[in-house]
Formats: structure tokens, sequence, C-alpha cells
């Protein structure tokens, strides 16, 4: 089966993706955010709110948010291949494996470099997919898979499966774009096949994620309600996945929505991105990813990192309450806010939420409209050749098929899944499949598909922005750790934070040492080097001149 992509087309002026001719004229309806009636705002003069509280309405931030692609080998993988290239191979990568075998438990992995690649990549044993038990780390950015050995195909002959796949992680591709992310990852791939003698045959797509991010919805549970997902839903999916989780004592909200299955030719979520986010711990940088695109205001994003820091979906209100305290004028509440966050006075959720929605604005919810697109459909799209991409050589595929990006996002988001108006009797059509779509459905495919990226000058700001919010809760994990061991060593004691802390580390012995250097060796190479250059501004402020003595005998227990 073949997938042909309908309608006139051009290239855009900008000479990177296909366009229609025409652009579908629609009117955008969305409920306005009402902020006015909030303490906060009217405490605050034009200027304060301007810097507090724009954002832009009706925002869609479209991206691929993963990209797995496979490479074809010309030479024979196969169990029984005699090709001398492929047994070096093997044996190169046996040799590692043997390497691990035999490394101590706190070496997760073991530097991998030949000619050619711009860094070293972490090796470690790994299970992908049955064949792929070889991995090679770049880490925060992309990972290689290998698979030694292939199997036949089903007539015995030459295999059809690829020997390499490489999965492109988000970072990566929110920070530099889908395009430069696949060269840069690509380098490493033939470099790989150079140092070896194998050659590449074929580079093709095998699992695409495009997602739309956007501030849109103000009330998803109303919106995503079954009775009302389901008059407004147009696709051949047999059944949807709703996922609800309590907010308050009586209410409920959405956060996941998803149709098909993962291991299907095409997956489809909608979820609350922002709050995957807090639960979930990691990629905090997209915080500030949502605020340079207008998705969010520095308000939200103060909330949002009160919550990323506590850990706690729920803790959002309590950040909301942390903001009047800091900035409100009002001094009544200010000391309320200040009695409830220090748990000096209890409140219930509902109460709690009462009071955030009386000082301060509701926050942006940022949601995400995924796509998973599978290699088993994709293969039946019939590309268009805007651009001649010849001089790609193998990797001509990828190309063309991230130049037909908006024509592939056109068909997912109307012939594969839309959402259209609800019927009106007298108003629109009885059948569903004729309606219109609905004003958020126009609002997104009505969004500007472009490479999206962090520009040069800005990703400093993003690495700083997300080291400063990760260290800072590891160190609170820390602290906490330091707090729980105190109690186990002295039992239950009234001594400060800072006397715990620094008897966990005087309590260290020769051993402790040992087993904490080699863990740092081993998290070391969990991170990317160039993402961690140098020391962050404001960081150390008493280590440098630091010095723990005994007062009993005079030893230096530690000196920087």
């Amino acid at each position: 089966m073949v997938t042909r992509f309908n309608g006139n087309f051009a290239v855009s002026r900008n000479g990177l993706f296909a366009k229609k001719y025409f652009m579908e004229g629609c009117v955008i309806l969305v409920d306005v955010r009402l902020i006015k009636d909030t303490y906060v705002y009217n405490e605050f003069d034009e200027v304060e709110n301007t810097y507090w509280f724009d954002f832009k309405q009706k925002k869609f931030l479209h991206n691929i948010d993963t990209f797995y692609y496979a490479v074809k080998f010309k030479q024979d993988f196969t169990a029984d291949s005699k090709d001398m290239k492929v047994k070096d191979f093997r044996r190169k990568f046996e040799a590692l494996s043997r390497e691990w075998d035999n490394q101590n438990a706190f070496n997760s992995s073991i530097s991998f470099f030949v000619p050619g690649m711009p860094d070293a990549l972490n090796y470690t044993p790994f299970s992908y997919a049955f064949f792929y038990n070889v991995k090679l780390e770049c880490p925060e950015l992309f990972d290689i898979f290998f698979a030694p050995k292939v199997p036949h195909s089903a007539d015995n002959g030459e295999s059809n499966t690829c020997e390499c796949v490489v999965q492109i992680r988000s970072y990566m591709l929110w920070m530099y774009g889908v395009k430069l992310a696949y060269e840069r990852s690509y380098e490493y791939v033939q470099a790989i096949a150079d140092y070896f003698g194998l050659e590449v045959d074929f580079v093709q797509e095998n699992r695409v994620d495009f997602c739309w991010h956007s501030n849109y919805l103000k009330c998803p549970e109303k919106f995503f309600s079954p009775e009302n997902f389901y008059k407004m839903r147009v696709d051949r999916f047999k059944d949807a996945v709703l996922h609800t989780s309590k907010k308050g004592s009586e209410d409920f909200e959405i956060d996941y929505l998803a149709m098909g299955k993962r291991s299907q030719k095409i997956f489809i979520r909608i979820y609350l991105k922002s709050k995957e986010v807090v639960e979930k711990g990691y990629k905090p940088w997209f915080f500030k990813v949502w605020l340079f695109n207008g998705l969010i205001n520095r308000y939200d994003m103060y909330c949002y990192e009160y919550a990323f820091l506590k850990h706690s979906w729920k803790s959002l209100d309590l950040g909301r309450l942390q903001f009047y305290a800091e900035y409100g004028r009002q001094k009544h509440y200010v000391e309320k806010c200040r009695r409830i966050l220090s748990q000096e006075e209890t409140i219930s959720p509902d109460s709690l939420r009462a009071l955030a929605d009386r000082l301060t604005p509701a926050v942006n919810l940022v949601m995400n409209v995924e796509y998973q697109v599978m290699r088993k459909h994709t293969k039946s799209y019939e590309l268009i050749p805007f651009f001649d991409n010849s001089d790609k050589l193998t990797g001509k595929r990828i190309y063309d098929f991230l130049d037909n990006r908006k024509l592939i996002c056109d068909y997912l988001t109307s012939k594969v899944f839309r959402l259209v108006e609800p019927h009106e009797p007298g108003k629109n059509d009885s059948n569903k499949s004729r309606r219109d779509l609905c004003a958020f459905w126009k609002a997104l495919r009505s969004c500007k598909l472009t490479d999206t990226f962090i520009p040069e000058e800005d990703r400093s700001l993003v690495r700083t922005y997300t080291r400063k919010l990760n260290s800072e809760v590891v160190k609170s994990r820390a602290v906490k750790a330091a707090i729980t061991y105190g109690i186990y060593v002295r039992g239950i004691n009234a001594d400060d934070p800072l006397t715990d802390c620094i008897e966990a580390l005087c309590m260290l012995n020769d051993n402790d040492l040992h087993d904490a250097y080699n863990y740092k060796t081993k998290k070391v190479r969990q991170f990317n080097a160039n993402e961690l250059t140098d020391t962050m501004e404001n960081a150390v402020k008493r280590s440098s001149n630091l010095m723990l003595i005994d007062k009993d005998t005079g030893d230096i227990i530690f000196n920087s």
C-alpha cells in the first residue's frame, strides 16, 4: 500500500519545508484566562503585570520529540557470515563485553573511541528488540544500538534487518533541531563504519514522534470528558484509554488519553506535558523552552519550578501561595501563606485551591498531542522530492522524509485522527466525518511547522537553568538523607540540619571514600561533558576555604 499526499504544494520561502498554496481560513475561539479578579494582579502595576503574566494565548509549538533511524550495512551480518570485517566488528565488542564483565559494580560503562568520532562514547551491554545487544551512548543526546548478528530473511536469503538503530533523545532534538541532530549523531555511525571497513547501504526512519505542545486548553477535563471526546473524534481506533487523577476532594483532572498501542503502526497520546515534567523530575529545560516560545509566563514558571523541586504536582497550588508570600502586598494574606507553607497552619486541599485562586491566577497548563509513527506505517509514504537530496547519498530517505514533514503532519491530523465539532441539529452534518474541525484542532493544524531549536546564544541559558534546577533537587535529597542518617546514628535528636550534614561527612572511612570515588567515576560517564564544562556561577560558596578540624586532637579531617 502506498500513501500519497494530496493537494497543490509549493516550497516555503525559507526553502526548508513544503506547504500548501492556500491556507484554510478559520476563526479560533479560546477561553481567555481570568486574572484581573485576583488579588496579586490588582496589587501589581502595569509593568509588573506585564512582566509576570504576559504570554501568548492559543499558542502551539511543534517539534519532533523522539527520532529513531536505522542503518543497513552491505556486509553480511547473519550468524554464519564469513565476512572478515564483520568478524573483526564482533571480536571488538565481545572483548568490550568481557572487559565490562570484569569491572567492579561501580562501573556502568566503558569508554569507546575510534578515529573520526568527535568524542568518546560509553559502551554498555544492552538488549533491545532481540538482536541489538551493543549500546554506545552519548549521554543526554543519543544512543547507538548495534546487532552483531541478524537473522536471515524468511526465504533464508540475505537479512532484511538493519544492523544499527540510532535513537536521538528529545533534549538534542529541541536544542539543535532534527536535521542537525541527525547529522551530528550520524557522524559517529559513519566513523565506526569506516573504522571497521563497513559500507552503509541505506539509512531510513524507524520511529518518529510528532508532537504539538499547547497552552490552548484551560480546562482539559471538560474538553476530553468521554461524552464530549467521543462526539468529536474521527479515527479508526477501536477504543481509547483515559486516565484521571484526583483533584481536591470532589474534582478530577484528565492527564492522559491514548489511542492504539505502542507496538502498532501509530500510537496517539494526548496528555499534560507540564505534569509529566514535574512528577517524573526530568527535562526541566522544557520550562525554559516554553517560556522562550510564550506558552507560559514567568509566573507559571515560578510555580512550576516550586512543584518540580517538591517533585509533586499537588504542590503547584503551594507554589502559587509561595509566589504571593514573596510578592503579595496584603500583609494578612502574606502571613497566612507563610504559615501554610511552614506547616504552622493546616488547610484542606479544597480550601488551599480556593485561597490560591483568590490570590493568584491559575497556572497555564501545557498539553501535548503526540503521534508516535513507526516504520511499518511510514514505509508506505510516497515522498515528494521537493529538493534534490541526491548528494546526501545513503541518507537521502531521511532528508526527503523531513522535507515532507508538513504533508505527513497534515495527513496524520486529518486522515488518521482528528477532532470535529459536536453535532448540532440544523447547524452541522449528522455524519461526523463530514463535519468541520473543532476550533482546537484547527489551531493545531494551523501551527507553523519549523525545525524548532534553541538559538546558539540561548543554549547556555538553558544549560545553566537545567543545571541549577537539577542541582537544587539533588541538594535537597542529600540534606534529607544526611538528616535520616543522623537519626539512625544518634537516635532522636534536636541537632540542627547543618550538624547532621557535617556528622555524615565526618563518619566517612577509607572504604566509604573508595566506594564514593568509584561511584563518582561511574556517574561522570553518565553526563555529557559538553553540557557541564565549568563550575556553575555562585555554586561553590564556602568549599574553597572550608576546613574541618577535630577539636580534641587538632587533626585536620578535611581541607579544600
